[in-house]
């Protein structure tokens, strides 16, 4: 099922309660990236050259290039000849990464459960049908006006989120694709085996034995499907045969304060980005949210005047809770060989994550007792800022009277 041509204000289609799940996807997404920048660029050939170090060989290709016959893998040097007009643009990861968070962030003014994963998006509609008032259209209507227009979204709803993911690949930019429950073998049938989850070597497997659709792979039984191609294989059999229950994960959310500089004139100095640095640091502490807050990691990011970005992830060795620690434990890390910048910094940014209640400590009346626990609680808490999750567990009593040994005791996290 389609809704209308033009996207919004295109013909609206009822919403029925099978529809959980809605893709939205951004096809070449780091030169639609670009194109915010320049807008001009729009509709002329760009292709994503190679990153420092990397062989110089085309990533990336816009449907421009690609109709002059640039591919993916040829090399930078043929392209003059294909094509003299090609705009080649750099890995900008860090960009990437900022458009995308800023697109989250207003994705889940659209649905509070919001899953990126890649180049895509998925939104959990469930619950949110009385809020559109059952119009698919308010729904469109909403993505689109959280997602940048030159980032060319396409958008599709099913009931799971592999059809939604598969609707949103194969429908025009300006249209949004509805695949219902009952719909969902019937639309992946006919589809190439290429969109299901399953490694090169599968594929070409699944190639060998002249099974090129989604259909052919869902009409074999399971269990020669699972005993030839493993846990992959059956997964994909269930999804080529409409069983999708996977749910939506929302990224976890965590509390950060966020400052930024932009700069007149690029600084070239390592006095001078240490200078911007410490001003940064200033006004995050500045924040209200950090009064009486500690904070354990700092990410950097930088725009340069090349046209690259560049970024750090600081993860400092115990909570700091004021302008001067935290600048200091910074130079000693940005100190290191090949830890600055590589080019002059036109643009900086500072994020503080990882807040704890701790501004200092006080000694405990207990000085054995706390000088054994409060280094491992120290350390676990370290990891976790590192790591994003627990990795230190103790066993707490819970349940001695219990038969079921089970049931005795629990593995809490250390930092707890």
């Amino acid at each position: 099922m389609h809704i209308g041509g033009s996207g919004i204000g295109a013909r609206h289609s009822s919403w029925s309660e099978d529809l959980r799940v809605s893709c939205v996807w951004f096809p070449q997404l780091p030169l639609r990236v670009e194109l915010l920048r320049h807008p001009a660029w729009d509709g002329r050939p760009l292709v994503l050259g190679a990153g420092p170090g990397e062989r110089r060989v085309v990533r990336l290709c816009s449907p421009e290039a690609e109709v002059a016959g640039i591919r993916p893998g040829l090399p930078l040097r043929e392209l003059l000849s294909l094509c003299p007009d090609a705009i080649v643009v750099s890995p900008d990861p860090v960009r990437v990464a900022a458009v995308l968070e800023e697109v989250l962030g207003r994705l889940r003014r659209v649905s509070p459960a919001v899953e990126p994963e890649e180049d895509r998006v998925f939104l959990d509609l469930v619950g949110l049908r009385r809020i559109y008032q059952g119009d698919l259209g308010l729904l469109e209507r909403a993505i689109r006006s959280a997602v940048p227009g030159l980032l060319h979204p396409r958008i599709g709803v099913a009931g799971g989120k592999f059809a939604a993911m598969v609707a949103a690949q194969t429908t025009p930019p300006s249209t949004l694709r509805v695949v219902p429950s009952s719909e969902t073998v019937a639309f992946l049938a006919p589809l190439s085996v290429d969109y299901l989850p399953l490694t090169p070597e599968l594929l070409r497997r699944l190639d060998l034995m002249g099974l090129h659709t989604i259909a052919e792979l869902a009409a074999l039984p399971f269990a020669a499907v699972q005993a030839q191609f493993g846990p992959l294989g059956a997964q994909a059999w269930s999804l080529a045969n409409g069983r999708d229950d996977a749910p939506i994960i929302p990224c976890r959310f965590s509390p950060s304060v966020r400052t930024s500089l932009r700069l007149d004139d690029p600084l070239n100095s390592t006095e001078a980005i240490f200078a911007a640095l410490n001003h940064l640091l200033a006004r995050a502490f500045e924040n209200p949210a950090l009064q009486g807050r500690s904070v354990r990691q700092a990410h950097l990011r930088a725009l340069l005047a090349n046209g690259t970005s560049w970024e750090r992830l600081v993860t400092f060795r115990e909570a700091v809770s004021g302008q001067g620690p935290a600048l200091r434990m910074l130079k000693g890390k940005l100190q290191l060989p090949n830890a600055l910048p590589p080019a002059a910094v036109e643009e900086m940014s500072l994020e503080l994550i990882g807040f704890g209640g701790e501004v200092a400590r006080q000694p405990s009346l207990f000085l054995d007792r706390a000088r054994q626990l409060e280094p491992v609680a120290e350390a676990a808490r370290h990891l976790r800022a590192r790591y994003g999750r627990a990795v230190l567990y103790h066993t707490i009593e819970v349940e001695p009277w219990s038969r079921i040994p089970e049931r005795r005791w629990a593995l809490v996290p250390s930092d707890h």
